[in-house]
């Protein structure tokens, strides 16, 4: 492990990865639990939603899934402005990325109970959709901090490689996305106890995980 630290950058190692999937497990747990059985970051059921309301004619409904997907686009592209307009320097691209995401979540929970269903879907697919540009990878591997469907591949994928060929890191990559995998589940247990709780505030959860790692990545750029 003390290899794997020296290198890679911190924001591509493994606790990263973990506390990034946690936090979109925690999100769309969330949202499916309060918005209509919908999630803020998983746009192919958008996508699939749209397509069967457009093909019944019911396009204003169809709407409620569109926007969601345009936004998460213009989230990405955000992103991309930000790498460009704020190089480097006292904070780190992730950095900057990590606080649009943190405080841009704390506005939507001030402002949830003036927000539509859609609305408060399609702010928080802007945000997360920061967070999937802003982290691409872990330990050097494409990975995706706001879904689980590429992960899954990777651990199937490397299982059958290893199988093969007895590599051991094939193994150790199996092992990588099987617990990024977990922590997407751990956010989701951790969200659906909390709202039994904290009911709409439960998301700043989110972004309390948000800036930690900020901190844990500033901590480690010293």
């Amino acid at each position: 492990m003390s290899e794997i630290c020296t290198v890679h950058p911190i924001h591509e190692r493994l606790p990263i990865a973990l506390l990034l999937a946690t936090n979109a497990g925690f999100v769309d747990a969330y949202t499916f639990q309060y918005h209509a059985d919908r999630f803020a970051s998983l746009q192919t059921g958008n996508i699939i939603q749209a397509g069967i309301f457009l093909a019944r004619g019911q396009f204003l409904d169809a709407l409620d899934f569109i926007i969601p997907i345009v936004f998460f686009l213009l989230g990405a592209a955000f992103n991309s402005v930000l790498k460009h307009n704020f190089k480097p320097g006292l904070l780190s691209t992730q950095q900057h990325s990590l606080l649009v995401e943190s405080i841009g979540i704390i506005i939507v929970v001030l402002l949830s109970n003036h927000l539509s269903g859609t609305a408060f879907i399609t702010l928080l697919s802007f945000f997360l959709a920061i967070q999937l540009d802003a982290f691409p990878k872990v330990q050097g591997l494409p990975f995706t901090s706001v879904m689980s469907t590429g992960n899954l591949r990777s651990v199937g994928a490397n299982l059958v490689t290893f199988f093969y060929t007895r590599e051991p890191k094939a193994r150790q990559n199996a092992g990588l996305f099987s617990l990024i995998i977990l922590a997407f589940l751990f956010g989701a247990l951790i969200s659906a106890f909390l709202t039994n709780y904290f009911k709409e505030l439960t998301l700043v959860v989110s972004s309390v995980v948000l800036i930690t790692i900020f901190f844990i990545i500033h901590d480690h750029s010293k």
